[in-house]
């Protein structure tokens, strides 16, 4: 089986980007957690750009891993489109969440300033569960939003206020698109 062209913004939230691994929509859908060789190459992937240590074979588990995924996109998606969720996916995304204990860390750094931080033995389910919550519990002004890029169904994190696209390329597309239409419409009268 080759290796599925991600797709990975990598400036993202791991919950995030776990959601754009269910891609498009109706039948141009595309499932980038398909087998359990996919779920091991993207959770190396992105395990490896987000810090989270997870088991090698976490494909053997692809049930479990795709029904947080379908939550976590359900979830994202619903907050992206102003809708109320499902309260199946909420219960179950709150199981997940349920299975990362932690316990807080005071970190003091050398200059003073001092945070904390939850650590603990935790599962990379977990994990993203948690990662789930977290981004959607951010101020309205921080929340998740669907690009608005010609044919591209991907959620990101808005981190600017006039930011409209996942990424600078469906920017790039969008700005053509609308010359492309300026330039070959006719005027109206």
């Amino acid at each position: 089986m080759d290796d599925p062209d991600f797709p990975f913004l990598g400036t993202e939230p791991m919950a995030v980007e776990l959601a754009n691994t269910l891609y498009g929509q109706g039948e141009q859908q595309i499932d980038f957690l398909g087998s359990p060789e996919w779920i091991d190459r993207w959770f190396a992937l992105v395990g490896t750009e987000h810090g989270l240590a997870v088991p090698v074979d976490v494909g053997r588990d692809a049930g479990r891993v795709r029904a947080l995924r379908d939550c976590v996109h359900h979830l994202l998606s619903a907050a992206a489109d102003a809708k109320a969720p499902r309260t199946d996916m909420l219960d179950r995304l709150n199981e997940f969440a349920a299975t990362t204990p932690t316990h807080p860390r005071l970190e003091w750094a050398a200059d003073g300033t001092r945070r904390l931080r939850r650590v603990g033995l935790t599962t990379g389910l977990g994990h993203l569960a948690a990662d789930c919550i977290e981004v959607l519990t951010r101020p309205p002004a921080r929340s998740p939003r669907r690009c608005t890029g010609p044919g591209c169904s991907m959620l990101y994190v808005r981190n600017h206020p006039r930011r409209r696209w996942c990424h600078p390329s469906c920017g790039h597309r969008d700005r053509q698109a609308r010359y492309y239409r300026r330039q070959r419409l006719p005027e109206a009268p």
